[in-house]
């Protein structure tokens, strides 16, 4: 089933149907006897961050669900595989050098790849992926889904999903002001996951009105995406300054580290850029807007 709200149902039930699903699929992936289980990993954390955004949906009606299964999740998400985050680090390094191709000589970054890919190995070395060494994961898992049953949200659940969807929009914008007055790479990176949440949002109620929420939908995942590629250069930027005998042989890191600040540089302006247009309207206003297209859906269906 799609990562959807259905407008038909009590919110309370849609949700636990999204949540649901999401929690079985990546159940089911984890268990898999012929899984790749690297892959499985990388999916279930990307479920994870799914059950997250949902969550916050209902934060306004029912906090202490919301913090006891947030929590949940975001440490289960702490535990799985980092391997994918080195991955990220290694598609970086290579989409920086196919950018500027024409202005760096391809022999200056396969030294600093080469410690990556050392780093990267060293962990995959460390990793047990056995079924026996995810089954906590698959337990606490099943623990949500249990948790959720007992969720209760007033009425049919619209002012709640107004109030969610407003309070994350508004935590969005003052997440855009700060990034565009600091500068600074956590306040970006805030930016980056409260669009990922609002991507994930306007996701659940794509099918409301797909010509008028996936262009906005598109939106947030643009800046999502290029906020993210900002965040793995900051953490490349750490790993290079970080001591080891990998990295130790790398030398000649700032003609990279230019091309990085470069683009980071374009990456944020552009990104603001968009931000400022998607979010121009009140929290509360573009909240309610999307609410009642969810409620006229309900209609139409």
């Amino acid at each position: 089933m799609p990562y959807r709200l259905d407008p038909a149902r009590p919110l309370r039930k849609a949700v636990r149907k999204a949540a649901n699903d999401q929690i079985d699929k990546a159940i089911a992936e984890l268990t898999a006897p012929d899984a790749d289980r690297n892959e499985a990993v990388h999916d279930a954390r990307k479920r994870l961050k799914k059950l997250r955004g949902l969550l916050r949906v209902v934060k306004p009606s029912a906090p202490d669900i919301f913090e006891q299964e947030n929590a949940h999740y975001r440490d289960l998400a702490r535990t799985l595989s980092d391997l994918r985050d080195r991955t990220a680090l290694i598609e970086a390094l290579d989409g920086l050098r196919a950018r500027y191709a024409d202005e760096a000589e391809e022999r200056s970054f396969t030294p600093l790849r080469d410690a990556l890919v050392a780093r990267r190995g060293a962990v995959a070395a460390q990793e047990d992926l056995t079924e026996e060494a995810l089954a906590p994961t698959v337990r606490v898992l099943r623990e949500g889904r249990a948790a959720l049953g007992d969720l209760s949200l007033p009425g049919h659940g619209r002012k709640t999903l107004r109030a969610g969807l407003a309070a994350n929009i508004a935590k969005a914008r003052s997440a855009m002001v700060r990034a565009k007055r600091s500068g600074e790479a956590d306040d970006f990176h805030e930016l980056r996951k409260r669009m990922k949440y609002l991507a994930m949002h306007l996701k659940l109620l794509n099918r409301d009105w797909p010509e008028g929420i996936g262009p906005l939908r598109r939106m947030a995942d643009r800046i999502a995406d290029d906020l993210g590629r900002d965040h793995d250069y900051a953490v490349l930027r750490a790993e290079m300054d970080a001591p080891g005998p990998a990295m130790a042989k790398v030398e000649n890191l700032s003609g990279i580290v230019g091309l990085l600040e470069r683009h980071s540089i374009e990456l944020r302006r552009r990104s603001l850029h968009l931000a400022e247009r998607l979010l121009c309207e009140r929290p509360a206003d573009f909240a309610r807007r999307l609410t009642q297209l969810h409620a006229l859906a309900a209609t139409r269906d």
